[in-house]
């Protein structure tokens, strides 16, 4: 057994990182689960829109989620019992799911604008060369609902519609930066929102640094982590030695 005041706050200190990293990866799991299997998040994605490759993502957080438990089980049990082996187990972990997260974050950067390239490309797909009036009446509504919820108008044009002016989620009626004039004669005009890709491209950017904080502040939790394993590992090892 490791002994000392200094081994046994480490000791409680990475059984508390390790139950709130197993609770992380439990909300990973769950969140996961859940955008899979959510019927409205369905609609969006393989529905009439077809973005498809947004399960991915969740694919990704189902395994992270699943992984991150594990570790947090491993890491909770080798602190409690001081076995060398578990923590060497967790702390191979951790190191691993760190590179994996360091790695995600470069690709995040680097490809961010294929999010919203697959987004476009998704949108115009399912739009083709028709106009949204065209379409059947669970497509309207699917449009109709994104543009209430991110005050937008159309998918990739304002023009998507016939006449914009005649959808009420398409009225911007506070005015501002984020409206546009249309005028679909001379003789009359209507103040309308952006495109809704527009919207998503901004939603993207303004999170993307949001994802990247909090995937840095994990990133050094997880350092934080990894070096308290080690050093209960050296202590464990040194009682060892002298037993």
């Amino acid at each position: 057994m490791a002994e000392g005041c200094c081994a046994s706050m480490i000791k409680i200190l990475l059984f508390i990182f390790n139950f709130v990293f197993w609770v992380t990866g439990a909300v990973l799991l769950g969140v996961g689960i859940w955008l899979r299997v959510d019927q409205d998040v369905s609609r969006f994605v393989s529905g009439d829109l077809n973005m498809t490759w947004f399960y991915t993502a969740c694919y990704v957080m189902i395994a992270a989620g699943a992984i991150t438990m594990v570790t947090g089980f491993l890491g909770c049990c080798g602190a409690m019992k001081e076995n060398k082996i578990m923590l060497m187990i967790f702390a191979g972990l951790l190191g691993l799911l760190f590179l994996i997260e360091l790695i995600a974050g470069i690709l995040g950067v680097v490809y961010r604008d294929q999010v919203t390239a697959w987004t476009r490309s998704s949108l115009l797909e399912a739009l083709g060369t028709e106009k949204i009036d065209a379409k059947s009446d669970s497509f309207k509504e699917l449009v109709t609902t994104l543009q209430g919820e991110y005050s937008c108008c159309g998918l990739v044009n304002n023009t998507d519609w016939l006449n914009p002016c005649g959808q009420d989620t398409c009225l911007c009626t506070q005015g501002g930066q984020h409206c546009r004039t249309y005028f679909p004669t001379p003789q009359s005009s209507c103040s309308i929102y952006r495109p809704c890709l527009f919207e998503f491209e901004i939603f993207l950017e303004r999170n993307i640094i949001v994802v990247g904080g909090v995937g840095l502040a994990i990133a050094f939790i997880q350092l934080v982590g990894i070096v308290f394993s080690v050093i209960l590992i050296r202590n464990v090892s040194g009682e060892e030695n002298i037993a």
